[in-house]
């Protein structure tokens, strides 16, 4: 007995062997996907790391730079200019 307008569900018959042949398949390529993500997300941080170690570098050394002038020379502002 059909009822009318109720979805039916779909019935498939697989073998057993197939299946898990399928699924073998499936893992193999999961691995490589998560393989080639783990590769391009380690070389898109080393990139990043890259660039924010040189601005860091570049922030720490003016403030270096800044401060040897204030330690220095002080109050005598005509020898820096």
């Amino acid at each position: 007995m059909a009822v009318e307008g109720a979805q039916k569900v779909p019935v498939a018959v697989v073998d057993p062997d197939q299946y898990n042949e399928i699924m073998a398949r499936l893992d193999k390529i999961e691995e490589k996907i998560e393989f080639y993500s783990g590769e391009k997300f380690l070389r898109a941080g080393k990139s990043v790391g890259r660039d924010l170690g040189a601005a860091y570098g570049v922030c720490a050394g003016l403030i270096i730079i800044l401060a040897y002038i204030l330690f220095v020379y002080g109050a005598n502002w005509t020898k820096v200019i």
